[in-house]
């Protein structure tokens, strides 16, 4: 039966402004990504400087000097309130949705990461929610990402809050996670652990020197740096992996917008054909009975 050629019309409207909008968005997308991975190839040197800087002091340490909460995961004590083998979970996800499979895959990771001796912290509105359910009032911290590129003073809020459980001995270990940005179509969630540090040296590493000042000062001066550099760059890189999920959901949604327009205004154009052709044979017919 032919469809009413007004509602063709506006289908086809709908279908082309849909098409629009995520073109302008998968636009934004693009503009976000190009200026955080601006942002992480700037802040990489300075972290992989530290990270030499902290990974030779920590191997020029006497072992009997790494006393360093950073260091060594305290066991439960007398008079100590945490369980053994408390950890400290920081989930890191996007504010907002329109990107596609990202935040079920990094929500699924959460809930199989989570267990009764985890202290969550999330990064991000769309992990909250999951957050409160899978850890309830374990959940000590919840802050937004942001629609604009991250901020430094980000990782000062969630270092102090990861600081006064591990400090304290509440708490003596650190695992994030994130969406890790691959390329453009790929991002892969990641749990990684942070603290304690690994005092393991790298193959082939050099033998470590004796530095001045002394490894524990250096160490004392050095760590609160290197989980903030860390941490930083998991924001943002789980803000790149955002922004790339919604490009590649904005280009699909182009496409079937585009695609749907597309059959609606041959359908239209098919339909008033008809009526056109079915206008001409009536008067056709009313012309003969004259």
């Amino acid at each position: 039966m032919p469809e009413n050629l007004r509602t063709l019309k506006g289908r086809i409207r709908t279908a082309r402004n849909i098409a629009q909008l995520a073109k302008t968005l998968e636009m934004v997308s693009v503009s976000k990504i190009r200026r955080a991975r601006g942002l992480a190839e700037t802040v990489r040197p300075y972290a992989e400087r530290i990270t030499a800087l902290t990974s030779h002091a920590l191997r020029s340490l006497p072992a009997d000097q790494r006393e360093h909460p950073y260091l060594v995961a305290p066991a439960a004590g007398p008079g100590q309130s945490r369980r053994p083998g408390a950890r400290i979970l920081l989930a890191i996800g996007p504010d907002k949705g329109l990107c596609g499979p990202l935040t079920g895959n990094i929500i699924r990771k959460l809930v199989d990461s989570v267990d009764s001796n985890t202290l969550l912290i999330t990064v991000g509105k769309r992990m909250e929610a999951p957050g409160v359910r899978v850890a309830g009032k374990r959940l000590i911290a919840s802050f937004p990402i942001g629609a604009r590129l991250p901020q430094y003073s980000l990782v000062f809020d969630l270092v102090r809050v990861i600081n006064e459980r591990i400090l304290s001995g509440e708490a003596g270990t650190l695992e994030v996670l994130y969406s890790r940005f691959v390329s453009f179509f790929s991002q892969v969630p990641t749990l990684q652990r942070v603290l304690p540090l690994d005092l393991s040296a790298p193959p082939g590493a050099p033998a470590a020197a004796e530095l001045e000042p002394a490894s524990a000062a250096l160490l004392d001066a050095l760590l609160p740096h290197f989980l903030e550099v860390r941490l930083f760059d998991a924001v943002v890189q789980a803000f790149s992996a955002e922004h790339a999920a919604r490009m590649v959901a904005m280009q699909n949604a182009k496409s079937n917008a585009l695609e749907i327009a597309d059959t609606f205004t041959l359908l239209y154009n098919k339909t008033r054909q008809e009526r056109i052709t079915s206008e001409i044979l009536d008067l056709a017919n009313k012309g003969k009975k004259k």
